[in-house]
């Protein structure tokens, strides 16, 4: 068990001890869950006019959509790994661009992806579930 850091909630140790004991895949769809979460945020706030929370929220996707990038293995030629890192650095210019022109609709066009490769993730994580993991497996593939 992981013990509650000064000042965490409940919730907090919740949250990291489901980190800490999540595959590689079940990672990858907290991030694109916490990504959704974030950039709803984001779009509201900038229907909203309230930048400075805009700003905040992107921030937070950015955040986010390094760590995925971190997580993808590209040392090798994957291609899979190498769609991936590309598709996560055109969210990235996409999220700044939509930023920096206040275009809730580039928030929304991200949101409509992040869900779609979330529920691909989730679907990866279903049938890793139902069979016992072959060597290696997708997620040990794609992450480091």
């Amino acid at each position: 068990m992981i013990p509650n850091p000064p000042g965490a909630s409940q919730s907090d140790t919740y949250l990291l001890q489901q980190i800490s004991s999540a595959s590689p895949e079940q990672l990858c769809v907290m991030l694109l869950e916490g990504a959704e979460r974030f950039l709803l945020q984001a779009i509201s706030a900038t229907k909203a006019g309230n930048i400075e929370e805009k700003t905040r929220h992107v921030n937070r996707v950015s955040a986010i959509i390094e760590e995925l990038m971190i997580q993808v293995d590209d040392s090798g030629e994957n291609e899979l790994a190498i769609n991936l890192s590309r598709i996560y650095e055109w969210w990235m210019n996409q999220l700044f661009e939509g930023s920096r022109s206040n275009n809730f609709q580039k928030f929304e066009m991200i949101f409509s992806q992040v869900d779609d490769m979330k529920n691909t993730w989730m679907q990866v994580v279903h049938k890793a579930q139902q069979a016992p993991p072959p060597m290696g497996g997708l997620g040990a593939e794609l992450m480091g």
